[in-house]
């Protein structure tokens, strides 16, 4: 059975055969046979682009040549081709009408392009038309160098088709990348203040929401349990307690059969026919388990909202998951689209539409298309939110080991994608008797895989994924996870032809970084990040990076090398802006500094002579070799190289916290104020500093593992079941169905 899909997703769809055939009517012979280049290399989804978007337009055969040129002679990946496609395209759209050009002979970059990035009539932004610039300037300069690689004869037959490049002195006048980067960089860096600050907020609220909807999922399952054994007949009226909400929540369990029996006047004849002779969707076969959502109740004085289900309730209610953002009439979607970007998806005022919570993967976030399409009709028949669970719990769990995972390692999305169950990717060291876990994978721009240690804590995430297939697959103990293709929808799938066991897999599909993305968003989603002038920041991948640079570097006091050792970069000027301090960080210095200034006078040359003396006798004493997992206070040491602070162990980001052994941290804090009361007297300004850092990372340290302790106490939590025998909010539909 297996094999007859993967034959099936092998074979060409319909409709990339159907557009295949009209390009081979309208490309000249000799395009198609063009030299240096092969369109069978072509991807399917380009050739299924131009049949549906550049089909009759005067640009189709320069769109159709570039296209192949770039991918059978400059050999890009497919995700840089798509941006160059995607915005010649709707560039040449914009302009071929509004400047009357009739045929692409008579564009004239040299003419059009410069009127382009000046018309103010034009609403794209800067950074649009600047995109759009370089994009056309690396696009022809691909062109140009496949035309110099002809023959002379051939050279001339193609000229034709190729999009005429810009003068190399226009370029340098009309180009403002620096200007743009700049600008992207600054946004970036806000984006990366917002949430630097809340690194242990973001990765305790991950985990505690993780068990909340683990515990909704155990309860559903238990009610399925009573319905399939008989004990209980549907709809069945369950409820459990949520603690650390101080919630009661209420839902009542349906499978199509009994959901359709009870509004059977509100369905068609035809419908009402299958229903009663259980065919079609009410087979055995394609009848499933749902559940509705009832309301919440408070369990203390005060109140709640009854809509609200755990943190995704207006998800539901705004129609957010999958592409529905972009569904429904105008004014639908523009309530959706209004609705995301005041969470941050978008930004204000612009029309571009955005469906944040898309994985592209059927039964992740969103169900299969007959469960989702039935479910959507049900839901205008009734009040209460309608869903299954399966999709949220899946998209739960990878969200809280891909979160886990930027955040201890800094890693890149790229990287996370490429975990696999091989051997030559996980495996365990044993150092001092201990083991420790490794995952090996490729940076980004390097040929050689590298090593990541990975804590106790993310193996946990990474098992809970592992979990989660082995179900979602029926695996057997002892059996592997299916392999499959690394994804299409990534520019770096030829990086990585063979099919592997990959861990962030679903539904026989490996997942595309925008699953990751939206995974990681429906976990955090309701969690407020804004940047100083009030702009909500959403969390992606690469941001997280960037906060995991800051961290380390500004909080931890890691130096910039070691940083872009640990982040895999090449150039330490990269990793610098990576690291950069927040504002925030910035202000609390200079006032820190003023202090100083002020109360420390007699002793301010001593400090600051002194400091960077020690600092750098410091890091010679630390160039020792030490063995990962070696037992340290309050927890154990993860760094697999040289220690870059000196074995400070505490507050160290290689460090794992033991929350079993914070009493070890208690005590490193207590001797540190008996120690800074010390030489505050004596009036050691290099000492009154490291001990108020020690101060400040033994308390940041003892709030990690408090955090740990609540989400560990908290998945231990067992919720227990209630069966409402009479649903006192809605009990006419009860005694009706009853």
């Amino acid at each position: 059975m297996a094999d007859a899909r993967k034959k099936r997703k092998q074979a060409p769809k319909p409709e990339t055969e159907e557009a295949w055939k009209y390009l081979q009517r309208a490309l000249p012979p000799e395009l198609l046979n063009a030299p240096l280049i092969k369109w069978n290399e072509v991807a399917p989804e380009f050739i299924r682009y131009l049949y549906k978007h550049a089909r009759g337009t005067p640009w189709l055969k320069q769109l159709a040549f570039m296209i192949a040129v770039l991918t059978g002679y400059a050999r890009l990946d497919r995700q840089s081709i798509r941006n160059r496609l995607s915005s010649l395209q709707a560039r040449f759209r914009l302009l071929f009408p509004k400047y009357k050009i009739a045929s692409f002979e008579k564009w004239n970059p040299n003419e059009h392009v410069p009127r382009y990035l000046s018309d103010p009539d034009i609403l794209d932004s800067f950074v649009t038309r600047q995109q759009f610039l370089g994009r056309y300037v690396s696009t022809t300069n691909h062109l140009m160098a496949y035309l110099r690689a002809l023959p002379q004869a051939s050279r001339q037959v193609y000229q034709r088709w190729v999009i005429p490049p810009l003068p190399l002195d226009l370029q340098k006048i009309i180009s403002e990348g620096g200007v743009m980067l700049a600008e992207q960089r600054q946004r970036r860096k806000e984006e990366t203040d917002a949430l630097a600050p809340h690194f242990a907020r973001i990765r305790g609220a991950a985990h505690l929401r993780w068990n909340q909807l683990n515990r909704l999922r155990e309860k559903y399952r238990e009610a399925v349990a009573l319905a399939q054994s008989g004990k209980e007949t549907l709809p069945l009226i369950f409820s459990y307690e949520e603690p650390s909400l101080k919630q009661r929540f209420v839902f009542r369990l349906w499978d199509r059969y009994s959901f359709t029996k009870a509004y059977i006047d509100q369905y068609d004849r035809g419908t009402r026919d299958k229903h009663k002779r259980k065919i079609g969707g009410f087979s055995p076969e394609n009848n499933h388990f749902f559940m509705e959502y009832v309301r919440a109740e408070s369990l203390t004085e005060g109140t709640c909202d009854p809509d609200a289900l755990l943190w995704f309730g207006d998800l539901f209610r705004y129609n957010l998951f999958g592409q529905n953002p972009n569904r429904g009439s105008e004014e639908e979607r523009r309530r959706k689209q209004d609705y995301l970007r005041s969470w941050g998806h978008g930004e204000e005022g612009s029309d571009e539409a955005k469906s944040p919570f898309n994985t592209f993967t059927s039964g992740l976030l969103t169900m299969s298309h007959s469960q989702g399409n039935y479910l959507s009709h049900a839901q205008n028949r009734c009040k209460g939110i309608l869903f299954m669970i399966e999709p949220l719990f899946a998209a739960a769990t990878f969200g809280l080991a891909a979160l886990d995972f930027f955040t201890t390692t800094g890693a890149r999305i790229g990287e996370l994608l490429q975990l696999s169950l091989d051997p030559d990717c996980l495996y365990t060291l044993e150092i001092e008797g201990n083991p420790r876990f490794l995952v090996r994978l490729i940076p980004k721009g390097r040929d050689k895989p590298a090593d990541y240690v990975v804590g106790t804590e993310t193996l946990r995430n990474l098992e809970k994924v592992g979990d989660l297939l082995r179900e979602h697959y029926q695996i057997q103990p002892g059996a592997c996870l299916p392999s499959v293709p690394f994804t299409t929808r990534s520019g770096k799938a030829h990086r990585f032809p063979k099919s592997r066991p990959y861990l962030f897999q679903y539904g026989e599909q490996h997942l595309p970084e925008a699953a990751i993305n939206a995974c990681m968003r429906f976990l955090c989603h309701g969690l407020v990040f804004q940047t100083a002038d009030g702009k909500v920041v959403t969390l992606k991948a690469h941001a997280l990076r960037h906060a995991f640079a800051t961290h380390i570097h500004q909080t931890e006091g890691i130096p910039l090398d070691i940083v872009a050792v640990m982040l895999h970069q090449k150039n330490v000027q990269v990793t610098a802006y990576y690291a950069a301090p927040p504002w925030q960080q910035v202000l609390v210095i200079a006032n820190s500094l003023l202090d100083k200034f002020a109360t420390h006078l007699g002793s301010l040359e001593e400090a600051f002579v002194r400091s960077p003396a020690e600092m750098q006798r410091q890091l010679e004493e630390a160039k020792v070799i030490v063995g990962t997992l070696a037992t340290v206070v309050g927890g154990e040491c993860t760094c697999h190289a040289i220690c870059p602070i000196s074995f400070a162990c505490t507050g160290c980001v290689y460090k794992v916290p033991n929350p079993d052994r914070e009493d070890e941290i208690i005590e490193q804090e207590q001797w540190a104020f008996i120690r800074l009361e010390q030489v505050k007297r004596r009036k050691l300004g290099p000492e009154i500093v490291k001990m108020e850092a020690l101060i400040q990372r033994c308390k940041t340290e003892r709030e990690e593992m408090r955090l740990m302790r609540a989400w560990r106490e908290d998945e231990a939590y067992a919720a227990t079941i209630t069966i409402e025998r009479r649903d006192e909010g809605d009990s006419s539909l009860v005694e009706e169905v009853s």
